[in-house]
């Protein structure tokens, strides 16, 4: 899961849950609209922590060194390729001279 939607998810999660109760308790609306805002900000900001706890202890190494393989072997085949036409090109261009 990434880790941008961390805190969304919390904080829609909580606002459901606080949906469901407020509707089963007979909130009056003024009164659950208050009570819902109040439990999106702070569910909001306790997702960004767990979002920041996240980040710091489960950082993803694994695709930035796959990352770097792809890359190294592009390049591999770059060198190879430019190799091989640096060492057809004198050929040809001498064999014309010849003529």
């Amino acid at each position: 899961m990434k880790a941008n939607y961390i805190p969304a998810v919390v904080m829609l999660s909580a606002g459901l849950i606080d949906c469901i109760l407020g509707f089963s308790q007979g909130l009056s609306p003024l009164d659950f609209t208050v009570e819902l805002l109040i439990v999106l900000i702070v569910f909001y900001l306790i997702g960004v922590v767990i979002k920041w706890f996240y980040m710091a202890n489960f950082k993803e190494e694994e695709p930035e060194e796959e990352e770097s393989e792809n890359t190294e072997g592009s390049d591999e085949e770059t060198s190879e390729g430019e190799a091989v036409e640096e060492e057809s090109a004198p050929t040809s261009e001498a064999g014309q001279g010849e003529n």
